[in-house]
């Protein structure tokens, strides 16, 4: 068809700034062309100039209706909303002023001058704090190595408010969730800035103190939670993620009591936010975005659904705005980092939720696409190579670290997108179906981009000094199991030695790791005593297979099938498999090396997690470390089962390793993992 006689299709959910300008919209909201302007995304059924938080909501929602038939939205209201709605409609002019902080959706009715007990602020928790310029380099310590990674502040904002409160003696109750929020920064910040200097004289004294608050925060915790505030929800994203690292479980339960707050508060939807100032929605913004990112990070970890619906969430994107209101477009690199990140995360929720789409497969392709997109967008101050003419050889700069950060994210979420497609649950190697071959090449390419990450040492080690430590750790070791399954599914080939050198580069950046407060080392020893015991399962397969113990995997059907009558008539070790469960009936090479692919995987992560050895793991050890020629008998080893359990993990020195789910053979709960089922069907 010519270009004269094309029409032009039209995007009917395209949004008010896209329309008139005739750009290309997309479904989502913010739209990808309004978070570049840095403008709000206002839908087309909006009028255009100033609108009302509660007209905009009810847009956003007959959108959400007409893109979801059937699934209408209702909407929200507590008692006290409803007993409120009760007493305006009878048409009385009297107001619900009652304490009704006992009821669901309740508030405390306060006066504007109560305080806390007469007691100076410095006095309330019975911690000694340090003098105020030291509070002050805790709060720059917080704001460099925290939320950079977890945006939850607007930092003048909370700068200006905390500095107000030093100005004062008692606090008042309305401040009291903020007094609690300002010791979280403090225990944080004085965390991170013992790591950022270990030989400081004074990081003891932080560490110390570091301890000491974080225990005062958890001792009152349900206290905290019992006031429903924005600052409530920013102590659960600050504790809850700084807790995840050391006691996971824990940090998963205190993320989930943060998204009930926030959707108690309505923080999901702008259409319930009462506040008309610019800079208290954006603080607003900040926080749900934030803690929608740590839902959704907390299930790539645990490989369970995320909590959040985002279907059911109408919150315009963040943006880069000054005290006085001024707003910069585009966004400075720390926003525009957050922006990016927000919108990444937003794509893969289709992938991480609960209601997964019918084809599996169309819809990984669609993820795939947009996220590929995405990457394709990013502006060269948020990637690594469009950075490297202006690094400075000595000073890690703050953008250096955020490219990092994204490139990590981007790749580790790839390979969570493709793992089922590519190492699957069923006897058949993924790798060698058509339809499936294509994730391949993705998670492949992933994980090498993750191992090539060794160029910058320099940069992994300032963030091995943040709050991204872990996150760090978690992707690096995932990416280095990767590479180890494709070398034992494509042995002896391009794919296969590219992906050693791969595993050569992970395990010597994370060891070579600058040292500092902690081990040095960017993943834990076992997690890298892990990859060790695969990197030995591998060559000794692939020594094999040069010495013709096991047939070549690239042969022929008629050729396999000629090797194995001979090998049948000739040879006792028709298709050896290392550390694998020995064949017992007359089967090709290709088809034994089919039937378990993830069996060696499987079995040095029993090694390494199991508790003291019994005489199974002593057989297991054997298998995996010792002479391949000693047949063991797997059958009552039996299969990688993952409970989601990660207790177990933290006393293994394995939290950095908590995406164990993906090489499980089964789970034992319901995941994002498992394919969408035809009800159909």
């Amino acid at each position: 068809m010519s270009a004269s006689v094309r029409k032009r299709q039209k995007v009917s959910s395209a949004c008010e700034r896209c329309r008139k300008r005739k750009l290309g919209c997309d479904a989502e909201r913010p739209c990808v062309q309004c978070v570049r302007a840095g403008t709000q995304c206002i839908p087309r059924e909006s009028t255009s100039g100033d609108i009302g938080a509660s007209a905009l909501g009810q847009t956003n929602t007959r959108n959400r209706q007409a893109q979801t038939p059937g699934s209408p939205i209702l909407p929200e209201s507590s008692i006290v909303d409803l007993s409120a709605l009760m007493i305006h409609g009878s048409g009385s002019s009297q107001d619900l002023r009652h304490d009704t902080s006992s009821l669901p959706g309740g508030t405390k009715l306060l006066e504007a001058n109560t305080t806390l007990p007469a007691k100076h602020w410095r006095n309330v928790i019975g911690v000694e704090l340090p003098a105020d310029d030291v509070l002050e380099r805790l709060v720059d310590s917080f704001f460099s190595s925290v939320n950079w990674f977890m945006m939850v502040f607007h930092e003048d904002t909370f700068r200006s408010r905390y500095a107000e409160m030093l100005q004062q003696t008692q606090i008042k109750y309305q401040d009291t969730t903020f007094f609690w929020t300002w010791l979280l920064v403090l225990a944080l910040g004085a965390h991170y800035a013992a790591l950022r200097d270990p030989d400081d004289q004074m990081s003891p004294q932080y560490r110390q103190l570091s301890r000491d608050l974080t225990s005062v925060i958890e001792t009152r915790f349900l206290q905290i939670i019992g006031c429903q505030t924005v600052e409530t929800v920013q102590i659960c994203i600050l504790l809850g993620s700084f807790i995840f690292y050391t006691r996971p479980t824990t940090g998963l339960g205190i993320c989930g009591m943060g998204v009930k707050i926030a959707q108690v508060i309505g923080l999901h939807r702008e259409s319930f936010w009462k506040e008309t100032s610019l800079l208290a929605r954006e603080v607003k913004r900040r926080t749900w975005w934030t803690l929608e990112v740590f839902d959704k990070y907390a299930a790539v970890a645990f490989g369970r659904p995320c909590i959040i619906d985002d279907s059911d969430c109408q919150v315009e994107m963040i943006s880069d705005i000054d005290m006085d209101g001024h707003r910069h477009i585009p966004a400075r690199p720390l926003v525009l980092y957050h922006q990016h990140k927000f919108r990444l995360y937003r794509i893969m929720g289709a992938f991480l939720g609960r209601k997964r789409q019918r084809n599996t497969f169309e819809s990984l392709e669609t993820i795939h696409q947009r996220m590929t997109r995405w990457r394709q967008e990013l502006p060269d101050v948020l990637t690594l190579k469009g950075q490297e003419q202006s690094m400075d050889p000595i000073v890690v700069r703050p953008t250096e670290i955020h490219a990092l950060s994204l490139q990590l994210t981007y790749d580790n979420l790839q390979i969570i997108l493709h793992r089922t497609a590519v190492f699957n649950n069923t006897n058949e190697l993924s790798f060698f179906s058509p339809k499936n071959s294509a994730s391949l090449q993705p998670i492949f390419t992933s994980a090498m981009d993750t191992s090539e990450l060794s160029r910058y040492p320099r940069i992994l080690d300032a963030c091995r000094r943040t709050h991204a430590d872990v996150h760090v750790g978690m992707t690096m070791f995932t990416a280095g199991v990767v590479l180890c399954a494709i070398c034992l599914s494509q042995p002896l080939t391009e794919m296969g030695s590219r992906a050693k050198m791969g595993v050569m580069h992970i395990t010597r950046m994370c060891r070579e790791t600058e040292p500092g407060l902690y081990s040095g080392q960017l993943i834990s020893k076992q997690s890298l005593g892990i990859i060790d015991s695969l990197v030995e399962v591998m060559l000794r397969q692939e020594t094999d297979m040069i010495t013709g113990k096991t047939s070549y995997p690239g042969l022929h059907a008629s050729q396999m099938r000629h090797d194995s009558t001979s090998s049948m008539l000739g040879s006792s070790s028709v298709g050896r498999m290392i550390a694998s469960r020995p064949n017992t009936t007359a089967t090709s090479p290709m088809e034994s090396r089919n039937e378990r692919v993830l069996d060696p995987i499987q079995e040095v992560f029993r090694q390494h997690i199991s508790t003291p050895l019994n005489v199974g793991d002593m057989e297991l050890q054997g298998t995996v470390t010792g002479n391949h020629e000693d047949e063991v008998d797997q059958g009552t080893m039996g299969t990688f089962n993952w409970d989601g359990d990660m207790s177990s993990l933290v006393d293994s020195g394995l939290v950095d390793a908590s995406q164990l789910w993906l090489w499980a053979d089964t789970l034992d709960f319901d995941s994002f993992n498992d394919p969408a089922v035809d009800p159909t069907e």
